[in-house]
């Protein structure tokens, strides 16, 4: 359909089914993947000068999260590893990222991260001043930031290798539908309203999603 010489296109859901579902639930990796990726690139564009560097730390052990939701344990999809196999030459740093993850980002149990108790002396006199803590943290080093994004590509890659074929198979099931009726029917994601106050993480989302809740602020902006 175009209008103007311009293309409209019609947006609709797919009919739910096996594949769909499976198509949901790879296309979720990739979001996930996607997250790793950019936090990754941003990690890597600070220089001195840039706010960037000083989020550097911040934006790497995310990057390890959402790269570990993709093949840790889940309520709702398969480990990524049920679908694709990781290569032998980077199971190391699989594993590496994933312990990154547990030990340091997670749960704080690492060497990376150790709280030194310190006491604040006078130099003259060596009268008690204070006594405080100091953290030192250190995050992945720019060779296995290198090597982290790397292994994402390829990931990345081996999950569009199963991904197409299911793509593939629900756009031959879209050609020999109804495609007049679906259009006509309207298919399409339910969105909730709700209020900041309404927001719960504590939910679990369906293999085959139907709606989506978006949670406006009831707090007026001030000077309203």
């Amino acid at each position: 359909m175009s209008n103007g010489g311009e293309t409209v296109f019609e947006y609709e859901m797919i009919p739910d089914s096996a594949d769909a579902r499976l198509f949901v639930e790879l296309s979720s990796y990739g979001a996930d993947l996607s997250e790793a990726r950019h936090a990754l690139a941003l990690a890597s564009e600070g220089n001195e000068d840039s706010p960037l560097r000083d989020a550097a730390a911040y934006l790497i052990g995310f990057a390890a999260l959402a790269y570990c939701r993709t093949f840790f344990a889940s309520n709702v999809r398969k480990p990524l590893t049920d679908h694709i196999s990781i290569p032998d030459e980077l199971q190391d740093l699989h594993r590496l990222i994933g312990a990154f993850r547990n030990t340091t980002i997670a749960h704080s149990q690492s060497e990376l991260a150790i709280t030194f108790p310190v006491g604040i002396l006078d130099a003259g006199t060596l009268r008690v001043r204070d006594v405080t803590a100091a953290t030192t943290s250190q995050t992945l080093p720019p060779p296995l930031v290198s090597r982290f994004l790397a292994l994402l590509e390829t990931v990345d890659e081996l999950l569009f290798e199963v991904t197409e074929p299911v793509r593939q198979r629900l756009i031959e099931q879209l050609g020999r539908s109804n495609r007049a009726g679906m259009v006509a029917g309207g298919a399409r994601p339910i969105v909730i309203n709700a209020t900041d106050a309404d927001f719960d993480p504590r939910t679990k989302r369906s293999r085959y999603p139907t709606s989506n809740k978006l949670h406006w602020s009831s707090t007026p902006l001030s000077g309203q």
